[in-house]
């Protein structure tokens, strides 16, 4: 029963996620997304959930919230910064491993993909709890406070949820 129940609401989530990513009330969306969500969602089982729990741990919505809120101040400062930086020519490529205190894979692949949709930077490759990211950084920094950056900015904000 806790398996049905789980699978009911991670089928409402993706098409409540459907319906605010169209923006489009028809008919024929509403159906579609409906078929969608349920295809994903039988798709999940053994991956996302399986016997009635979670795999995944997801964080509280406050560090959601709050990691959203610095991700999309981190991409606005990026773009003007990488711009100015690539009209001078004042960059150069570096990779950089950076390695995460948590072993919690939700948090890893949305570090990753927070690091992605930054201009300027690029996770490349991850093993566990290890990133390696691509960045164009400074000439003169060559890298060096990128990794310690990365988890100031974003896994800070897991960490301190996880001492409460």
């Amino acid at each position: 029963m806790g398996l049905i129940k789980k699978s009911y609401k991670l089928c409402i989530f993706l098409y409540i996620f459907w319906l605010m990513l169209t923006m489009n009330l028809q008919v024929p969306n509403l159906i579609i997304g409906l078929l969608i969500s349920i295809i994903v969602t039988i798709s999940s089982k053994g991956i996302i959930y399986d016997k009635g729990e979670f795999k995944i741990k997801i964080p509280n919505l406050l560090s959601i919230i709050r990691f959203t809120i610095r991700l999309m101040f981190e991409i606005y400062k990026s773009s003007f910064s990488y711009i100015i930086r690539i009209i001078k020519k004042d960059c150069s490529p570096v990779f950089v491993n950076v390695d995460l205190a948590t072993k919690n894979m939700f948090i890893i692949t949305i570090i990753s993909n927070a690091i992605t949709l930054t201009p300027g930077t690029l996770t490349i490759d991850t093993d566990k709890n290890r990133l390696v990211v691509l960045s164009i950084d400074d000439c003169k920094k060559r890298g060096d406070n990128l990794a310690a950056e990365i988890k100031e900015k974003y896994e800070k904000i897991f960490i301190k949820e996880r001492m409460k």
